[in-house]
């Protein structure tokens, strides 16, 4: 397998050992011990944030790691939406679910990031805005017209099932798998 061009930096990471990190549960952080392997990059387990900003700068901060089968919606997701960001900003500009509660954006994503809502939150209302923000980023797609609004299914199955791959993962480690069956299985969805 050959490597990408800081491939220096990669094996300082795979060669590193065991590091420790951390997930939020149950109102608290746990930490958990990562030992990077390069099997690691078949399972798409990211090493850093990037980010896909309206500027047209590539950083994927926002987005969280996702199973193979679904690696092209976030990218979908993200280009739809530069499609049709003033339309985007006024869906925002005019949301009441989670807009206009008093909360600055560090403080909604350090609440957001918590395993439940915060308490503010309908969940039927916020799973009809998510909802109507893949429909947005679904327009998008067809405006372009090369039929990439196919790689956005996931997240409509997401929004329907109000399931995603973290609530799932934290479930299986909640029933007492490890990170390593959990990651196992990860790759196969």
């Amino acid at each position: 397998m050959g490597f990408l061009p800081d491939e220096r930096e990669l094996k300082k990471y795979i060669s590193g050992g065991r590091f420790r990190g951390e997930y939020f549960a149950d109102g608290c952080y746990h930490e958990v011990d990562v030992i990077p392997q390069i099997e690691d990059l078949a399972w798409l387990r990211t090493f850093k944030f990037e980010d896909l900003t309206f500027r047209g700068t590539v950083e994927f901060r926002n987005a969280c790691c996702q199973p193979v089968s679904d690696s092209m919606a976030v990218a979908a997701f993200y280009v739809g939406l530069k499609e049709k960001l003033s339309e985007l900003s006024g869906i925002l500009a005019n949301d009441h679910v989670i807009y206009h509660h008093g909360y600055n954006q560090m403080e909604l994503r350090k609440l957001f990031v918590k395993r439940d809502l915060p308490g503010f939150v309908d969940a039927d209302h916020l799973y009809h805005l998510v909802g109507r923000i893949v429909k947005l980023a679904e327009e998008g797609m067809r405006e372009r017209g090369f039929g990439e609004e196919c790689y956005l299914e996931p997240l409509y199955h997401r929004v329907k099932s109000r399931e995603n791959p973290a609530r799932r993962m934290l479930r299986e480690r909640d029933a007492g798998h490890s990170m390593e069956e959990i990651i196992l299985e990860y790759r196969e969805l």
